[in-house]
């Protein structure tokens, strides 16, 4: 195989991991958690930032998860009520799109991480809590 060849070849295959990566993911409306105001309030956004240590935690026997998106300067707090991805663990980068509730907490219906470094701490085991 030519030197071209093998160019080409991972070439083409780094653009697939990057289109499988990303997909799904809505950067023309994209915010970071300092961007968020109150005139997002009752409207759909997508917004990135890091989960904050120490705050992922699951409800209703794992089917709820919540937890708090930080990007430096600000935090919001996030309700995701879908199938969790596998990979989700504090200090991670992640983007939520969701509704903007009125007490400023999202509900997402999306969420979407990056892929773990084989250098980060281990996963964060979440622990069900119990309503009462």
């Amino acid at each position: 195989m030519d030197r071209r060849l093998k160019v080409l070849s991972a070439s083409a295959i780094i653009i697939a991991v990057l289109v499988v990566g990303l997909w799904g993911v809505d950067f023309q409306n994209t915010v970071t958690v300092s961007d968020l105001t109150d005139e997002h309030i009752g409207k759909r956004v997508t917004v990135e930032g890091e989960i904050k240590p120490g705050t992922l935690r699951s409800e209703d026997n794992g089917s709820t998860v919540l937890f708090t998106l930080a990007d430096g300067n600000c935090e919001v707090d996030i309700v995701y009520a879908e199938p969790q991805p596998v990979n989700l663990m504090e200090g991670q980068s992640a983007t939520v799109s969701g509704t903007v509730l009125p007490d400023r907490t999202i509900s997402a219906y999306k969420l979407v991480t990056a892929c773990p470094s084989k250098y980060s701490s281990p996963n964060t085991t979440l622990e069900p809590q119990h309503n009462t």
